[in-house]
């Protein structure tokens, strides 16, 4: 199993590195593969690709979780993870707009397309393995080594699309991160073929979905995501327009604050290892839901410290919440549709509440013109999030 688990950390890299670099990226892609357009259109056009995720990543859960609940998830992650590392091998061969004409911007979507299919299948499953067959007072330490290999990608992509827009000419090098990554998805293909899996496959029946876990799991999985997206993606371009600090120190301190995100979730993955997963959720749900409104509401009055010390404490609370999350998956939803139930929920909450918060965040600020309103959405789906994991248990509502 710890070859198992090795393997998994080193696909959670992957993907995160790979889907985080190409948004670090596409002010270089732009260019190439758009340029006929103003670069403000270009720019529109490379992160709108992003868009099809909404369509790739739910369906990726959707099949991926129903092969892991049918064959095992040993088998479906091995699926996953060499779709992963052929779609980035295809990456590193793309050629621009120079060469292919708009034959480049299409295979830039389709390739898009396809490592979000992958890369959903390999996020909702990977999770919930790394727990199989792992003592109990052991699962939030192992998960927080799993979310600290997630930030390990995202860190890692951010420190190398960093050199290359330090290069004398970065769009002769921007293939380069890719063929990397390519190693270490062949490294993590390798390892999980050295691991005998223990599961007994199931009869090819046709099970119904449950529709009321999947429900259930939107607000959560998107309370979770929000908890990253608002500190490390939304805060930066939220605080330049209602402070006076300036966007570049707000993206100088993202490395920083990953680093201290890393650091958080080894530190509490260790101490919260006997505390009940349900009342950590609920606990964490609750405090947010009373504090982030007020962060929001003191954000144009601070300086960049302040701003820093926000976004800690949003981050702090982020980890918290996720640390119980799996655990509380697997006590939760019964073995025989866990994977699907949680891959299928986790895909829909974080593409239509996690990575629309910060086009939401924004849009609801430009209305009302309050910093606070933004914390408020938060809130209001955090309460979502306390009272789908407090109310079915309290109303002995069954989900299996």
């Amino acid at each position: 199993m710890k070859k198992a688990r090795i393997a998994t950390y080193l696909a959670n890299i992957l993907d995160h590195f790979d889907t985080s670099l190409y948004g670090f990226l596409v002010p270089i892609l732009a260019p190439l593969f758009f340029p006929n357009s103003e670069p403000i259109v270009a720019l529109l056009q490379g992160y709108g690709i992003v868009i099809i995720g909404f369509i790739t990543r739910p369906l990726g859960a959707w099949y991926f979780g129903k092969r892991a609940d049918l064959v095992g998830p040993h088998a479906a992650l091995i699926t996953t993870i060499t779709g992963m590392t052929v779609t980035t091998l295809c990456f590193a061969l793309l050629q621009p707009y120079e060469h292919w004409g708009v034959g480049g911007a299409i295979g830039l979507c389709i390739l898009r397309g396809i490592q979000n299919f992958f890369g959903a299948g390999e996020t909702s499953i990977a999770g919930l393995y790394v727990l199989e067959n792992t003592e109990v007072d052991q699962q939030h330490p192992i998960t927080s080594l799993y979310l600290s290999s997630t930030m390990m990608g995202i860190l890692l992509a951010c420190s190398v699309s960093s050199l290359l827009f330090y290069c004398d000419n970065p769009q002769l090098y921007w293939t380069w991160p890719f063929y990397g990554s390519v190693v270490t998805g062949v490294a993590g293909w390798w390892l999980r073929h050295q691991v005998v899996p223990n599961f007994v496959k199931k009869e090819l029946i046709k099970e119904k979905l449950n529709k009321s876990g999947i429900l259930r799991l939107i607000p959560i999985t998107g309370f979770s995501y929000i908890l990253y997206s608002a500190p490390f993606v939304f805060f930066n371009s939220f605080a330049a327009l209602v402070t006076s600090i300036d966007i570049k120190d707000l993206m100088i301190t993202n490395t920083f604050l990953m680093i201290f995100d890393m650091g958080l979730l080894v530190l509490l993955g260790p101490i919260m290892r006997k505390m009940d997963a349900q009342k950590l959720l609920l606990k964490i749900a609750a405090v947010s839901v009373v504090i982030i409104p007020i962060l929001f509401w003191c954000v144009p009055f601070v300086e960049l410290l302040g701003a820093v010390i926000i976004r800690m404490i949003i981050i702090t609370l982020g980890v918290a919440f996720c640390i119980p999350l799996h655990r509380w998956y697997v006590s939760e939803f019964p073995a025989n549709n866990r994977y699907s139930t949680t891959a299928i929920g986790y895909a829909i909450g974080s593409e239509t509440l996690g990575r629309s918060f910060p086009a939401v965040g924004l849009a609801l600020w430009h209305i009302t013109n309050l910093a606070i309103v933004p914390g408020i959405y938060i809130a209001l789906v955090g309460l979502c999030a306390y009272l789908c994991i407090a109310l079915p248990k309290a109303l002995k509502i069954g989900y299996k």
